[in-house]
């Protein structure tokens, strides 16, 4: 599949001090004009406002101010626990998915990092904030998911490892975690945007033969368990997955963020979609 990018517009403004292309609320001498301030307050010189201060009746001096158009950070975050890999195709899928953020944020002048976490978070598996698109490429390539247990309800620190400013989270997963567990991730990230990425199993269950044995992942329990598949098994599974599914739709409604769900690989026309209909 060719790498593409998808577009997107962010209506919170940055509070980066590098150049981006969005609004942010710093004070600076570059881009848009938002208006004049007291010398005073703001006291530079080779920003003054000489037509504002030879006409003030007060004779005050004012310069003028302008908003940076600095970046945001996209951030990758990964669940990479043991369930995510009973779908051989995510661990393409997920590096593919990062490499395709890492390039849209490069092509609109922002910054990408990638978090990835299981049972803890995975500090060899962890990109600081950058934009050079062949090194974050190259970096991805060499990612090796291996050793991943189910996912627990340890990961309080996710949080510290995602850049303190208000940033763009894209949270890639199959969701397979308590309900608990999602709240408890949705609380932390409260001071982000975030974009629950749902990486959908249904065909992949709907792919599993009548009869046999398969692992599968119990989110409730957070075990995984060995069960022999039976037509009747098997539509107790798709059952519940359809209604773990809804209630998973009702978390995130809950907590206003929309989910980009998907199935079978990466359609950017879906992606694309998202963001033509969100607002972020």
């Amino acid at each position: 599949m060719r790498m593409d990018h998808f577009n997107y517009s962010i209506s919170w403004r940055s509070k980066n001090y590098r150049y981006g292309n969005h609004l942010s609320s710093k004070i600076g001498n570059d881009f848009e004009y938002s208006g004049s301030k007291n010398f005073n307050d703001h006291p530079d010189l080779s920003s003054i406002d000489i037509k504002n201060s030879i006409t003030d009746p007060y004779e005050n001096i004012f310069v003028k101010t302008f908003n940076l158009n600095n970046p945001v950070n996209l951030v990758a975050l990964c669940d990479i626990s043991s369930s995510m890999f009973a779908v051989k195709e995510n661990n393409s899928t997920i590096k593919l998915l990062a490499k395709i953020i890492a390039l849209s944020a490069a092509e609109h002048g922002d910054m990408f990092s990638m978090v990835c976490y299981n049972d803890v978070i995975k500090n060899n598996l962890f990109l600081e904030p950058g934009n050079n698109v062949h090194n974050i490429n190259k970096w991805i390539d060499g990612l090796i998911f291996e050793g991943t247990r189910a996912t627990s309800e340890h990961t309080s620190d996710i949080a510290e490892k995602v850049p303190n400013e208000k940033s763009l989270v894209f949270w890639i997963s199959d969701f397979h975690h308590s309900h608990k567990h999602i709240d408890a991730m949705i609380e932390q990230l409260s001071n982000h945007h975030v974009i629950p990425v749902h990486l959908s199993t249904e065909e992949e269950i709907k792919k599993l033969p009548s009869y046999g044995f398969t692992n599968f992942i119990d989110s409730e329990m957070n075990v995984e368990r060995e069960i022999f598949l039976r037509p009747q098994v098997k539509d107790k599974l798709l059952h519940d997955y359809k209604e773990s599914k809804e209630k998973l739709f009702h978390i995130f409604a809950k907590n206003q963020l929309m989910q980009l769900e998907l199935g079978n690989g990466i359609d950017m026309n879906v992606i694309q979609q998202y963001f033509t209909r969100a607002f972020i």
